[in-house]
This record gives structure tokens, C-alpha cells and sequence, in this order.
């Protein structure tokens, strides 16, 4: 089975988060999109080297959408920065969550949540450096990395989930037919990973990685704290 995930509410009457505040610092945002709009470069000659050149439903067609760079959490492998990405805690913070959500539209994490991720699939997601920056400048000392999933994957049961295929030219993409939604995934492919991105579907969450249940149990049973599932998709999606 799976989730789709978003931050955690700590408090969801006052909406504050269990993530610590972080807003971007315009330099390395700008970094950041410098390699992005590199590798996003990249990514499209190689398609365009290659045997699906002009096939739009693979997983390799460079899909990315209003974005100007491969986004972290939807399967493009990202160059290991000379330097940590970093982002301005708000106010001083002492002790940090393990799922920490940033600028990046990804999350830090901690050494313990990299460790779970590798239990279940070793040797597949990337773990950018990362620092968060106290307000006096200082560097936070608890470690984090920003999480870069690696996987685009189909393991939505098209046929037994209830979901239409768009209008063209998206129409290799599919999303929910009703406003009941209602997903379906194959066992054997939830089953051997911790997390993906199902790169087929648009619907509610579908910016968000798709959590298994492996990965999922394993946080939770561990007390950490940074993960919910996502407001548009709240049900536990069913395996078959």
C-alpha cells in the first residue's frame, strides 16, 4: 500500500507546522535553479539522443511542466553540489524534526530517515548536502540533507483505479475521474520500494512522492515527526 505525504500539521487549528520555518536566501535559490536549468538541459539531449525521441508517455520525456528545472521529488538524478544548499531559520531553533520541509519544494532529512529509506531500497535516492542557517548565521548543528527521489515509476493499477486519461497534448498522463478518488497499486511494485514518483498521474498530490507502507510504518513507529498525509489525499491508497 502507499501515501501520498505533505508537512506535518503540529497544529492544525493555529496552522503551524512541526517543520521549523525556513524561508530561501535569494543566492542559493539562484544557485539552485542554475543547476536545474543545466541538468534540465541535459535530460532533453539525452531524449533526444535516444530510441523514444518524440514519444511523449515514457518515463525519460523531459515533463517539466511550469517548472524550469527537474524537480526534486519527481524521479531526474541531480549533480552533487560543491557546497550544501541552504535555507534562513526564522527564529533560533533548538531541536529540528527529521522531516524538515523547505524552499527546495523537498524535505531535509535526517541521517535516521536515510537510514529507513536504505533499509528498503538501497543505492537508489539521492541526499544532497544541506544546511539550515540560524538568524545569527550560525549553522544549525543537527545534519540534514535534502531528499532527491530517483525513481519514476508506474505502480498505479491504471485499470483497476478510478481515473481518466487527459485531453492531449498530456494524454499519456491520467487523473481522477470523480471527486471521490480512488487509486489502486500493483503490490509487487509498492512492496520493493520506499518511496517514488508515479510520473503517469495528476491529481491531488501527484507533485508529492508516493510513500510505501514499509517507509511510512517505519517513521512513524519511530516517533518522527514531519510527515502527514497529503490534504487532497488523505485516504491510504489500496494495493491489489
Amino acid at each position: 500500500m502507499a501515501w501520498f505525504v505533505t508537512g506535518e500539521y503540529k497544529d492544525p487549528d493555529l496552522g503551524t507546522y512541526w517543520s521549523p520555518e525556513n524561508k530561501p536566501i535569494d543566492a542559493e535559490m539562484t544557485r539552485f535553479e542554475a543547476m536545474g536549468k543545466q541538468l534540465a538541459l541535459e535530460i532533453e539531449a539525452r531524449y533526444l539522443a535516444g530510441p523514444d525521441k518524440g514519444k511523449m508517455g515514457v518515463p525519460e520525456f523531459p515533463w517539466f511542466g511550469s517548472y524550469k528545472y527537474p524537480p526534486l521529488l519527481e524521479g531526474w538524478r541531480w549533480p552533487i553540489p560543491d557546497q550544501p544548499f541552504r535555507t534562513q531559520l526564522v527564529q533560533h531553533e533548538e531541536e529540528i524534526v527529521d522531516l524538515v520541509s523547505t524552499p527546495f519544494d523537498s524535505w531535509a532529512i535526517s541521517e535516521r530517515v536515510i537510514d529507513l529509506i536504505e533499509s528498503i531500497e538501497p543505492g537508489v535516492h539521492q541526499y544532497l548536502p544541506f544546511e539550515l542557517i540560524q538568524p545569527d548565521g550560525s549553522v544549525h548543528p543537527a545534519k540534514r540533507w535534502l531528499l532527491n527521489v530517483c525513481t519514476r515509476a508506474e505502480v498505479v493499477d491504471e485499470a483497476k483505479s478510478d481515473v481518466v486519461r487527459l485531453t492531449p497534448p498530456s494524454n499519456f498522463k491520467f487523473g481522477n475521474a470523480k471527486n471521490d478518488f480512488y487509486l489502486v497499486v500493483k503490490a509487487e511494485e509498492a512492496r520493493k520500494r520506499a518511496l517514488w514518483f508515479e510520473w503517469r498521474y495528476h491529481g491531488p498530490g501527484y507533485d508529492s512522492p508516493m510513500v510505501g507502507d514499509a517507509l511510512w510504518n517505519a517513521i512513524k513507529a519511530a516517533g518522527m515527526h514531519g510527515w502527514q498525509p497529503h490534504y487532497g489525499y488523505k485516504r491510504h491508497i489500496k494495493e491489489c
